[in-house]
């Protein structure tokens, strides 16, 4: 209804948030390097081609997202023939995760693209705004890793009743 109090905010934030993601495309499948990957594949492409070897729970933990979720994108990515799981060979009741050489090949393909892009999108900077990008982003990223821990306590004394 036009007119209504709408309860999302309205603000700066808020608006540059939702800019970044749309002006990138950061919300859908896109093209890196001839391969069209989410951005959740491409960030597990780059655990997993940085630490190979990882369990699901530490991909899950390293990218912030729910056992499930990852469950279903490693599920995908073992479709597209890019990982494979394999039992550990130390504690045989763990599965990791690890690159086939078809996708260290797509992660490679996806580093070098990753590499063009963000030197495009620094060379259009001054060194002023490369400062000011780096000083904003590690604040805004300590601000929700705040934020997210607060919830996070908040929400487990309400589970146990503290």
């Amino acid at each position: 209804m036009p007119g209504a109090d709408n309860s999302f905010p309205d603000d700066v934030l808020s608006g540059l948030i939702h800019r970044f993601a749309r002006s990138g495309s950061l919300l859908e499948p896109h093209d890196h390097g001839g391969v069209q990957v989410s951005l959740s594949e491409v960030l597990a492409f780059g655990e997993l081609a940085a630490s190979e070897g990882l369990s699901q729970q530490v991909l899950a933990e390293r990218l912030g997202l729910e056992k499930s979720t990852v469950s279903r994108l490693v599920s995908g990515m073992e479709a597209r023939g890019w990982l494979t799981r394999g039992r550990d060979p130390v504690n045989r009741r763990y599965t990791r995760l690890h690159l086939t050489e078809a996708g260290q090949v797509i992660a490679e393909r996806i580093g070098r693209d990753l590499r063009a892009r963000h030197e495009a999108m620094f060379a259009a900077m001054t060194p002023a705004e490369r400062h000011a990008l780096t000083v904003g982003l590690t604040a805004l990223t300590r601000a929700i890793d705040g934020h997210v821990a607060h919830r996070h306590v908040a929400g487990h004394a309400r589970q146990s009743g503290d």
